[in-house]
């Protein structure tokens, strides 16, 4: 039965994974058909990520008060909504849309990763490895799709792809039982703030660490999120390619994604998390640096595998670095870090849909790369506090 439970939560990470590339897949078609700028499409983005942040802040309250299967319902219930936008509706009710869609998809993945941490007691760290190589794959997917049903004319199918598919795994999930699990499922959360004011508070000395943590977290979720909603735009406009081949950037990107996160154990039997954390960015500026300067869309492409897959351990790895060096507040820390990064991916891609309107096209390749260089040097001044941890990475992942 637990084997069950994994696989029916990697189906739910498939979802959000397709959910949180979905508008950037289409997004040139998108604002083309609404004859809408660059700048309100960074607003769009920023609907959908405040509503994925919104949706993970609320998951507690919503599991205490309809239990954890439900909430996990309404969720994919949210994310089918996606359906009424492949109609084409008004402009502010696509940006609706994509808001609760954000929303369910914020609901979903933080409730399915709780739920997934209570019943797996043993190989924590194997079964979440699953989780992000499925939500790799339903965001690898997804634009590949979309690519495929632009060159057709078809591209509004895609949200009825995303709604039927999240309606369809809302009704399996609703049926499915889990056996001695279901009790923890249906039941409501037990846990109260009481319960959680016990908690011991951050050090003195950990709190700049903390802060830092939490730039870093910002600045990756900006970076994630306006990389698969505007590099097929920068590539349209870079390089003058058809939208279909455009779109098919993020589809290598996260390619990239799942390969990068399946090697990640095996970097790690040498590698410490700093070390390991180090290298990905300093891989993902130089992928950055060097693409304002290719003259060809392939060498974009090529590029942009690399940046994957630099930054394809990032979120895992940073993760279990802060909590290693913040021992005994692994709750409280992981949930100020998602926080942070959810905050990243509302707020960085309104910047640069105002650069990409205002400058021209390379200004936001530029700007990709200054971000970057900032999560170097935020991490490099991170190592100036002693950190507890110098095991090797494999060794770590047992305590995600």
């Amino acid at each position: 039965m637990i084997n069950r439970l994994i696989w029916m939560g990697c189906l739910c990470y498939v979802i959000t994974g397709v959910s949180t590339v979905i508008v950037g897949a289409v997004l040139p078609e998108l604002l083309a058909h609404y004859s809408q700028s660059y700048g309100s499409g960074g607003m769009l983005i920023f609907v959908q990520f405040v509503g994925l942040l919104s949706g993970v802040l609320s998951m507690p309250a919503i599991s205490r008060k309809l239990g954890r299967k439900s909430a996990v319902l309404l969720g994919l219930g949210l994310v089918g909504m996606e359906l009424f936008a492949g109609l084409l509706p008004p402009w502010p009710a696509v940006v609706l849309l994509a808001g609760l869609a954000g929303f369910g998809t914020g609901l979903v993945e933080s409730c399915i990763g709780t739920i997934i941490l209570l019943a797996v007691k043993q190989k924590q760290a194997a079964a979440m490895s699953k989780l992000e190589v499925t939500f790799g794959v339903g965001a690898l997917v997804m634009p590949s799709i979309a690519s495929f049903l632009i060159a057709k004319g078809l591209w509004t199918y895609s949200f009825f792809l995303l709604g039927t598919g999240a309606l369809a795994t809302a009704i399996v999930w609703r049926r499915m039982s889990f056996g001695e699990m279901d009790g923890m499922l249906a039941r409501k959360e037990a846990e109260s703030g009481g319960g959680q004011a016990q908690r011991p508070a951050y050090a003195r000395s950990g709190i700049p660490f903390l802060a830092l943590c939490a730039v870093f977290f910002f600045l990756y979720g900006g970076s994630e999120v306006s990389v698969v909603h505007f590099f097929p735009s920068i590539f349209m406009e870079r390089w003058g390619i058809d939208s279909s081949l455009a779109t098919l950037t993020v589809t290598v990107y996260w390619t990239a994604m799942v390969i990068g996160r399946i090697l990640t154990g095996i970097l790690g039997d040498r590698w410490t998390y700093f070390r390991f954390l180090w290298a990905a960015t300093l891989l993902s500026l130089a992928a950055l640096l060097v693409l304002p300067f290719s003259h060809y869309a392939w060498g974009g492409y090529v590029l942009s595998f690399l940046l994957g897959l630099g930054m394809s351990g990032l979120f895992a790895v940073a993760l279990i670095y802060a909590n290693q060096s913040l021992p005994g507040m692994t709750e409280r820390t992981t949930s100020i870090l998602l926080a942070a990064n959810g905050l990243g991916g509302s707020l960085l891609p309104l910047g640069v849909g105002r650069v990409m309107d205002a400058f021209p096209i390379q200004t936001a390749m530029w700007l990709y790369s200054a971000v970057m260089l900032v999560m170097l040097v935020v991490l490099t001044i991170s190592k100036r506090r002693p950190q507890p941890e110098s095991a090797p990475l494999h060794a770590g992942r047992s305590m995600e």
